[in-house]
């Protein structure tokens, strides 16, 4: 903050800047004024929080220095100094808006009250400043999701009167009318990297709907004009007004620019059906069903490609998987404990999806559910525990986005049959392949994330049921094995090494040495310099 005296008499600005240590307030720089037109040049160019001004002075007084502030720069603050006590001073220079108002002569113990009081004033101001942008900004996300959450219960079917669904979409802020002509936009993100999660997902989407925001309206906006959604499917859906019959080319001529645009920029390839035109609100829920089979059961999987459902025909293109029925059965070389084969298997079944000029999302998906069919009754009949939690795992079926390559296939299947491969030499009465892997990347990453999400993404098995499986196996919980790791690693790297305190936090995966120090004391009930002082 910077603060501004003004007085005609240099006598009381320089006792006014010697005498309170301004610093101590937060104020960095401190600007004098003899008069108020230059005060008021001062508080333009400078970042003035406070002034103090004199009322009586030649040419202007400080009240007008006060109204003009007001008026251009009402954030500052103002205290007002005089020699007289006249009460109608005191008055209009607060209903001015005066902070405060001191007699002359200046008593320094009334200043620095009054300085306070004004901070005090200047800190409730910014409070609520933030708390207004905190306000708005979850006004704009509770927005955003209440506008995807209608969008998906309309294209499920939920049943509105007319009356009922513009009282909702009319604070939305959704440009579209009950009657009008639309186009509704199918978008898959067909290449999605081995290392990316759902929040890489979710971003991603997030970036090509506000691509396709820019293209069609030249800007962002919040809430954004298109109105859009992620289905169950993980399909991002846009629904898109049409206003004459030129706009289906104009809407075809602008995906195709988003196509390129993230192809270029975000190195992914995405794949886009459009419906035909229907009229909102009567016809959506059935022409996102149509659109969503015919996406599903018929777009051949071509990425960086525009279709439109009255042009696309796979009539003489569709050829099933043969190699995924071949005998001997999968499942039969499972049960035979045939691994190597069952492995080979499912690669020659992979690379035919891959050498395949036509295979199509629903060939994907056949050869999971297949595969996780297999493995499912696999486990049943052995009695693997680690198997077994993977069966009753419904999410599995709302998480198809993890398989939008054969890679992700092939690595998800491996990670199993390697599984299965191991228990069969191990002894029942050891720790089982999957607990020893958990362990093992627990210790390898002790300092970065080793939360529920990230172990569970690693051996390929749903957070909640890794948990369960966990204290299964073990007896203790998986927060309690990796708090136990961190410790000792915490005491040995006392004992052991000269690492700051802070550094060792790091190391085992705190980033808050204050916090890391807590839990210490609480597990070994000392601090750690007093464990490192004992021990030396």
């Amino acid at each position: 903050m910077e603060i501004l005296l003004v007085d005609d008499e240099e006598y009381v600005l320089d006792y006014l800047e010697e005498t309170i240590e301004w610093s101590t307030f937060g104020f960095e720089r401190i600007h004098k004024s003899s008069s108020v037109d230059e005060a008021l040049v001062i508080s333009n160019k400078g970042n003035i929080s406070v002034v103090i001004t004199d009322i009586r002075m030649p040419e202007k007084s400080g009240l007008e220095l006060l109204q003009t502030l007001r008026q251009k720069k009402p954030a500052i603050k103002v205290i007002l100094l005089s020699g007289y006590s006249e009460f109608e001073y005191a008055k209009v220079a607060l209903k001015n808006g005066a902070t405060d108002y001191l007699l002359k002569p200046i008593i320094e113990e009334d200043l620095i009250e009054s300085i306070k009081k004004v901070l005090i004033e200047i800190d409730k101001e910014k409070q609520n400043e933030i708390d207004l942008a905190t306000a708005r900004d979850v006004l704009k996300h509770g927005t955003f999701r209440m506008r995807e959450h209608l969008l998906l219960d309309l294209l499920h079917g939920k049943k509105f009167s007319d009356d009922e669904l513009l009282q909702i979409i009319q604070p939305l802020n959704i440009n579209i009318q009950l009657k009008q002509e639309c186009i509704l936009a199918m978008i898959q993100i067909e290449t999605i990297s081995d290392g990316d999660s759902r929040e890489d997902f979710e971003l991603f989407s997030s970036t090509i709907l506000n691509l396709a925001e820019e293209l069609f309206y030249e800007r962002v906006t919040t809430p954004p004009t298109i109105w859009s959604c992620t289905d169950y499917h993980h399909f991002i859906i846009m629904v898109l007004p049409t206003h004459n019959k030129n706009e289906f080319e104009h809407i075809q001529s602008k995906l195709n620019e988003l196509i390129e645009i993230v192809n270029s920029f975000l190195k992914r390839s995405i794949s886009i059906l459009l419906s035909p035109t229907f009229t909102f609100y009567q016809e959506l829920h059935s022409i996102y069903i149509k659109t969503l089979n015919y996406f599903l059961s018929n777009m051949v999987s071509t990425p960086n490609s525009i279709h439109t459902m009255d042009r696309v025909s796979t009539k003489g293109e569709f050829k099933p998987l043969t190699k995924l029925h071949e005998s001997p059965a999968i499942l039969q070389l499972m049960e035979g404990n045939r691994w190597d084969e069952v492995s080979e298997r499912i690669d020659a079944v992979l690379e035919e999806l891959d050498h395949s000029s036509c295979h199509t999302h629903s060939q994907r998906i056949q050869i999971v559910y297949y595969l996780y069919s297999c493995f499912s009754y696999i486990s049943h009949q052995t009695g693997d525990p680690i198997s077994e939690e993977i069966i009753g795992d419904l999410s599995f079926f709302q998480s198809q986005f993890q398989f939008h390559s054969t890679d992700q296939i092939r690595q998800w299947s491996e990670s199993l049959i390697n599984q299965y491969k191991r228990s069969i030499n191990e002894d029942n009465g050891g720790k089982s392949h999957i607990i020893r892997q958990v362990q093992k990347f627990i210790e390898n990453n002790l300092h970065e994330d080793v939360s529920l999400n990230k172990i569970g993404e690693h051996v390929y098995l749903h957070p909640v049921y890794l948990s369960r499986l966990y204290k299964k196996e073990t007896g203790e919980s998986l927060s309690s094995y990796i708090l136990l790791t961190r410790m000792e690693k915490a005491s040995h790297l006392l004992t052991n090494t000269n690492k700051k305190i802070g550094d060792i936090a790091k190391e085992v995966g705190y980033q808050k040495p204050q916090y890391f120090i807590r839990l210490f004391k609480e597990f070994y009930h000392t601090t750690p310099q007093k464990f490192r002082n004992e021990r030396n």
